[in-house]
């Protein structure tokens, strides 16, 4: 049987590694300039999606299935972003006998659209964030309805998630200009600019919940996920269990969660997003109908593989377990590295990685889509891995977590490593009370790290002379392979 990967990254070389462990064969349709990259390396097969773009080639949806019935694939995995929640691309799946490993196109469209699952959740009585969910084009109209809202609103794509087509707004003033922005965004990520508003619940945790939902009618959650360290509306930090849910809020949260999927009659996995607030209250936000990237949390803590099981309910099979079978154990931490220079607000930061260790020790995983000698290019998003930790309490793997990104080695390009490392020892974030404003407060003057010690430039200086050295040698046609040469 032959698996089609739809993706690039982390998630094609997780979705790659899990196949093979089924016995699945793998074909991973690619752009031009992921060939640097460990999911081509790992692949059983590759085809070239000719382009570099997102709308050239993951989201060329005639280009694609074309490629896939040139292949023969038997089943589809869109990982994440790109065609992952496309009713369309589903129905034109499900026209050619292609299987996906998702929900069917039916259900896409009833909550992967984050206007029609708001009206979904508000008819299974679960609690939605005040919300505009009408046309945007006529101005005036707008201008009225988001009055009743209230600012600060934010202008969020219908289709699609991972912080892009999301944009702020705090008067009238900015409100059609951010509309138009959060629109061409929308369509340049997902193929869709339609947009909606909601209202900016600010002292807000940001709590989602895992589901997998089998086609027999057996709905399952597998806990929350604490997401509320966010930067532009991205997650950075990612842990389960929350350090702030107390247990009835908890399971009021989970209930609600499997309310909604029952509502949509949904099958394979999805994630179900929720705001709280400090008081207990909480709001539905959207359901996401696919892996996340955080997905890998979950499974850490109750001990599963997401990507087996969806493959198992895409070929028809029942999950054969219980939801007192799922046990939580310990605290799961998650961290995103991109390729980017914190001291520079954030800049993406391409180019090739002359190094890259992965500290080997208890506990530790490493979802990378690159590997020493690959390329970081800048058609795409920054992030190059995650690092998820495990430990039986929060504290200990908040120190698993520090140790473990202290060893980790990235050579050639800009990385957040020394960011994340200082967001782990901030009193705050220890403390476990914050809200999704957390970074933005306690990096108000940017991010400035630890000044070198005196035998720590000296080497520095020694290593840059040494590296001009190196460059006058491969000059004259030497290669040195070690950076520390």
């Amino acid at each position: 049987m032959r698996v089609g990967i739809i993706n690039r990254g982390e998630v094609a070389v997780r979705i790659i590694k899990s196949c093979h462990e089924l016995g699945l064969k793998t074909v991973l349709f690619h752009s031009s300039s992921d060939k640097q990259t460990l999911a081509y390396e790992l692949c059983d097969e590759a085809f070239e999606l000719k382009g570099q773009t997102p709308l050239e080639t993951y989201l060329n949806i005639p280009v694609i299935i074309e490629a896939l019935k040139a292949t023969k694939v038997d089943l589809v995995h869109p990982g994440f972003g790109f065609l992952s929640e496309n009713a369309y691309f589903v129905t034109q799946l499900e026209n050619n006998k292609i299987n996906f490993i998702g929900p069917k196109a039916t259900s896409i469209d009833a909550v992967g659209n984050k206007i029609k699952a708001i009206k979904l959740a508000q008819s299974a009585g679960v609690p939605t964030t005040p919300s505009y969910v009408g046309p945007t084009d006529d101005a005036k109209k707008l201008l009225i309805e988001v009055k009743k809202i209230g600012y600060p609103c934010m202008v969020k794509a219908a289709a699609g998630g991972g912080g892009k087509g999301m944009k702020r707004v705090n008067s009238d003033k900015e409100l059609l200009e951010q509309v138009e922005s959060a629109k061409r965004e929308a369509q340049n990520s997902f193929g869709n600019n339609e947009v909606f508003i909601e209202k900016i619940i600010e002292d807000a945790r940001h709590i989602e919940v895992q589901i997998l939902c089998d086609k027999f009618g057996n709905n399952f959650h597998f806990y929350e996920r604490d997401c509320t360290v966010q930067r532009r509306y991205q997650k950075i930090f990612e842990e389960t269990p929350s350090p702030t849910l107390k247990p009835d809020l908890r399971e009021k949260i989970l209930d609600c969660a499997l309310k909604i999927a029952k509502a949509a009659n949904y099958t394979n996995a999805g994630t179900v997003e929720f705001l709280v607030e400090p008081g207990g209250n909480f709001y539905f936000m959207e359901l996401n109908t696919r892996l996340q990237v955080e997905h890998t949390v979950s499974e850490m803590l109750c001990g599963v593989d997401f990507i087996k099981l969806q493959i198992s309910i895409a070929l028809g099979e029942k999950l054969e377990f219980k939801q007192k079978d799922i046990m939580p154990r310990g605290h799961a931490l998650e961290v995103r590295i991109y390729a980017e220079n914190p001291e520079q607000e954030f800049l993406p930061s391409t180019g090739d990685i002359l190094e890259l260790y992965l500290p080997i020790g208890p506990h530790r995983r490493f979802d990378f889509g690159y590997s020493k000698g690959h390329s970081v290019t800048p058609y795409f998003d920054p992030m190059i891995g995650k690092v998820i930790t495990w430990a039986p309490t929060r504290m200990e793997n908040l120190k698993r977590m520090h140790a473990t990104l202290s060893e980790l080695v990235i050579f050639g390009i800009y990385t957040n490593i020394e960011f994340l490392k200082s967001v782990l020892t901030n009193k705050k974030f220890i403390s476990g009370h914050y809200n999704t404003h957390f970074l933005e407060e306690a990096y108000a003057s940017g991010f400035n790290p630890p000044q070198l010690s005196q035998d720590q430039n000296e080497f520095a200086k020694l290593a840059m002379k040494n590296s001009q050295l190196t460059q006058s040698v491969n000059a004259q046609g030497l290669r040195y392979q070690s950076p520390w040469q």
